[in-house]
């Protein structure tokens, strides 16, 4: 008691005079044994009483960090405390509300709730992720809404506690208006030296890293190319992510360099120390880690940079980086403040409580044992020890987050958390002087099981609950949202000088995706041979393309001899095995069953440095490619030998001239479309000799948007595969992205459509599940459909790749083949499958195309 009156009257000092606190506070130490002999003797002055429990207080350590109130508040807070308020009502009466979001019983009695969440306006958080995760909970609750009514009540699981310390905030003010300062500096230098005029943060950007390759020589820091100051802005040199953003999510400065724009196109999807590793020898790769590592050591570079520059793919991180964490923080306290605008009571619970209460409930091998069966038959389950030397069945390499019902079980345990055991584990954990309440939670909401520890009593009997738990979890179907839009509407906003406000708006339709991969193509054409089989498919056109003259007037004899029909001349009696087709009276001479046919095809080319990765069949040029099969021969087969250090053993194309091969033109993709016509030097559209624009800078259309499956008036399965390019150009013009009209005039009928992330139900022959003998849209059937429900995963030509709709992973083991994942590379079959539409809340609301 005489120690905490003492605690008491140094706060009350403190609260009168607060730069008697900041001189005790920012006390540093003394030349004493103790090292704190003033401070004692301060606190005995300050506070009157011995220096025995001065000397106990000057030990107390305060953690530097930043309160939740004001010097201010708390003067007006602490007494109304001291006279037995507990904190709310001393808040009140201090005249402030003890949270933001603190309601009075009068004002929550009186607040008009909502019916239904509205949905986040576009750009109302400045956030398009969180904004999209937001607007998903909001589809979600206003979906259970209508399925099952208002809730009384709204549980929530937040995410973990991770603020900035005192410091950090300062250290990040400092940083911050360091970072301004040089920013306006390099604004100025960039307008004075380069004569830039309209000066973005990426041009700032550019320079910084120019900058930062000052002791290097202004060289790049993977191929040790010099950057000319007058072509730092040009499109020979890019800004390069190091680790690509396919492979993790990090635009910030530290992965970023400099580097030329052959090399950011070759180095493509692999991290800056994988492509090192590749393209150099052990010459060069020891280069390029002196090079960072001296960069790193002069202090140019950070460590988080270094460590990126260094980085092979195996070693990139997988977990929450802190930037995820706190964006989670954010989004579980935005939805919680939107939650409260539908109902009166939202109850946040943490990942902690929900852990413990799983554990306590016997909820953690649910997953694995609802997966057992399947992985058992095809012996991926094993039988291991424990500490204690019991027997445990476990499924090989398995994870409880392979299963997407994992998110369902744990909402299931956030709902069964009541309020008393959020209170009681906070207490207990926070060691607070409330063992009266936390004996009276634990006398009622706990048990001791057979080895005296503490449980969370279930919400029904063990079994009961377990049991409905799986049962639940069975009929539990995952909702994934499709990518059905192409196209949105946006209003663009430009300034003019033309309307009285200053600006002109206009509505304009924006992709919703990259309309094609970012590399540009050259197309030549080149004469492609095959040798093909004689048969059905040789008419008049087929035979022209025959390379032999001799070949081709004997076999369109023989066509026209059976009236231009190839069936009848080719096929059958008629086929060259059986009916011989000679070319000579003794018929010592025959057309072969298989000839060579020669077609001129478009090819579309890339150039490529010469590297360890190189194909040297896709080379276009017979001459180079010889030469570098040889120089490959030469060095044994081995490429990274034979391609590495070019400039010290040049390849010679002519060593007589001095000309080298350090480039080749090779083959690219099989499929492109152009994206500009041939202009002339004044902007003009350069003609061909037949008055037609010339197409030039092909790209890749990139990702298939959706494959339509018809059947054509002969009862065939026939496909039609849309990319994303095609997609969106339909949309454009107002044409449907799906065709259903496709040849219809020649009796071909749409079937169905399949989207990434579409669902279809497929039959099962083994144990006689057939989708059109059940009624799907009845719930009561969810748990015989989802071992048969599948989603969409890829598409292309005669490809499709489906995933079972639980599977988070997308792993194509060979053992889980029709199990976890099919794949179709025929349109065979395909009309048994049955597409359906899964809402929100995985619920089967439409079967067949929608």
């Amino acid at each position: 008691n005489i120690m905490n009156n003492s605690i008491c009257t140094l706060f009350d000092n403190i609260l009168i005079d607060i730069h008697k606190f900041k001189s005790l506070h920012s006390y540093e130490g003394d030349k004493s044994s103790t090292g704190n002999k003033s401070l004692i003797d301060k606190i005995f002055k300050l506070c009157g009483f011995e220096k025995e429990y001065a000397s106990i207080i000057a030990n107390i350590i305060f953690q530097s960090d930043y309160g939740s109130l004001s010097t201010k508040a708390i003067r007006k807070i602490l007494p109304r405390m001291k006279e037995g308020n507990e904190y709310s009502l001393a808040c009140e009466y201090a005249g402030y509300r003890h949270s933001q979001r603190s309601l009075t019983k009068d004002e929550l009695d009186n607040k008009v709730y909502k019916d239904h969440l509205d949905l986040l306006p576009r750009n109302s958080l400045r956030n398009p992720v969180v904004e999209k995760i937001l607007n998903q909970m909001i589809n979600v609750v206003n979906f259970v809404v209508d399925a099952y009514g208002k809730p009384d009540e709204i549980r929530i699981e937040l995410a973990r506690e991770l603020k900035k310390s005192s410091k950090e905030r300062k250290e990040m003010t400092m940083a911050i208006n360091k970072t301004t300062a040089d920013h306006e500096k390099y604004r100025q230098i960039l307008q004075k030296e380069f004569g830039l005029t309209n000066v973005t943060r990426n041009d700032i950007i550019r320079y910084k890293l120019y900058l930062e390759l000052k002791s290097n020589g202004y060289k790049t820091l993977y191929s040790n190319t010099y950057i000319p100051q007058e072509k730092l802005f040009s499109k020979e040199f890019d800004i390069e992510h190091i680790i690509p953003k396919t492979k993790l999510f990090d635009d910030s400065f530290s992965n970023k360099t400099l580097e030329s724009r052959r090399v950011n196109i070759e180095k493509s999807n692999l991290t800056a120390y994988d492509y090192v590793l590749g393209v150099y020898d052990e010459k060069g790769i020891n280069d390029y880690e002196i090079r960072i590592e001296n960069l790193y050591k002069s202090g140019i570079i950070s460590k988080a940079k270094r460590d990126k520059l260094m980085m092979k793919e195996v070693d990139i991180p997988s977990g929450f980086i802190e930037r995820d964490l706190r964006d989670s923080q954010y989004i579980a306290k935005k939805a919680r403040e939107i939650l409260e605008e539908l109902v009166r009571f939202v109850v946040p619970t943490t990942g902690t409580i929900t852990d413990r209460l799983r554990e306590d409930w016997q909820l953690i091998d649910v997953m694995q044992e609802l997966n057992w069966e399947k992985y058992d038959k095809l012996g991926l389950t094993e039988i291991v020890k424990d500490k204690d030397g019991r027997q445990i069945r476990r499924i090989k390499d398995w994870t409880k987050r392979n299963d997407h019902r994992h998110h369902a079980m744990d909402a299931l345990t956030v709902a069964f958390t009541k309020r008393s055991y959020i209170q009681y584990l906070n207490n207990l954990n926070a060691k607070s002087d409330k063992s009266g309440s936390i004996y009276a939670i634990e006398q009622k909401e706990l048990y001791r099981d057979k080895h005296g520890k503490l449980r969370f009593n279930p919400p029904m009997p063990l079994d009961v609950f377990r049991a409905e738990a799986k049962r639940q979890l069975e009929n539990t179907l995952i909702s994934i949202k499709a990518r059905n839009k192409v196209v949105t509407q946006n209003v663009n906003i430009t300034k003019t000088k033309k309307t009285e406000s200053g600006y002109r708006k206009k509505i304009q339709l924006t992709p919703r995706g990259q309309l094609h991969n970012e590399t540009f193509y050259g197309a030549i054409k080149r004469y492609v041979t095959k040798l093909e089989s004689v048969g059905s498919g040789f008419n008049v056109e087929q035979i022209a393309l025959v390379a032999n003259k001799r070949y081709r007037e004997a076999l369109l004899t023989r066509l026209a001899a059976c009236g231009n029909d190839p069936k009848k001349a080719f096929t059958g009696k008629n086929s060259l095995e059986k009916n011989p087709l000679y070319l000579d009276e003794l018929h010592t001479q025959q057309v072969p069953t298989k000839v060579k046919t020669v077609t001129l095809e478009t090819v579309y080319t890339t150039r490529k440095d010469i590297s360890s990765d190189l194909k040297i069949e896709k080379v276009i040029d017979r001459k180079v490619r010889s030469i570098l099969k040889e120089r490959l021969k030469k060095f044994g087969g081995d490429p990274k030998k034979a391609f590495s250090n070019l400039d010290a053993n040049p390849i010679w194309l002519n060593k007589e001239k001095g000309i080298s091969i350090k480039r080749v033109t090779i083959t690219a993709v099989s499929k492109a479309e152009p994206l500009h016509a041939k202009r002339d030097h004044f902007g003009k559209y350069i003609l061909d000799a037949n008055g037609a624009k010339q197409p030039v800078d092909y790209v890749n259309t990139g990702n298939n948007h959706h494959v339509a499956i018809y059947r054509d008036e002969k009862g065939v399965l026939q496909e039609r595969v849309v990319s994303f390019y095609e997609a969106t150009a339909s949309a454009s013009v107002g044409l449907p992205v799906v065709d259903k009209e496709y040849r219809k005039s020649e009796g071909w009928t749409f079937l169905f459509s399949m989207k990434q992330n579409e669902y279809f139900v497929f039959p099962n022959e083994k144990n006689g599940f057939n989708p059109n003998e059940i009624d799907l849209m009845d719930p009561d059937n969810y748990a015989l459909i989802s071992p048969n429900l599948f989603r969409v995963q890829k598409i292309a030509s005669k490809d499709y790749v489906f995933r079972h709709h639980l599977e988070t992973t997308v792993e194509d083991r060979k053992e889980l083949q029709n199990i976890t994942w099919k794949r179709f590379q025929s349109l065979t079959n395909l009309d048994k499958l049955v597409k359906v539409r899964v809402n929100h809340i995985g619920q089967i609301v439409s079967v067949g195309e929608y």
